[in-house]
């Protein structure tokens, strides 16, 4: 059962790969990333998910350049989540810094 599944998925992304749509995807969030900002947050928490989304659209109105998102959510007993801001341009990092440690976050 567990090799059909391992088959299955690998077709999947096969196609995927060939499509031109999602390569085309791929190719604008695609960049070296200069800097990066990390939130240690509980995204099952009220208060944290709003900070967290706040973050995000801070970034979407005031980054200059190229940014994206990474979310590495819990594995095991760990409580908490951490978000990533990643940016092509290092100033958006510091402006990112600076804005949430205005915030007290």
């Amino acid at each position: 059962m567990a090799q059909m599944n391992v088959q299955s998925i690998r077709r999947m992304v096969a196609r995927m790969r060939a499509d031109r749509k999602v390569q085309e995807t791929i190719a604008r969030h695609s960049f070296d990333t200069a800097s990066a900002v990390t939130m240690v947050l509980d995204l099952n928490s009220r208060s944290a998910d709003f900070q967290h989304r706040v973050a995000f659209q801070w970034c979407e109105a005031h980054a200059t350049g190229q940014w994206r998102r990474r979310i590495c959510e819990r594995r095991g007993h760990a409580i908490l989540d951490s978000v990533t801001f990643e940016f092509g341009n290092a100033v958006d990092a510091v402006a990112l810094r600076d804005w949430l440690k205005a915030r007290g976050w």
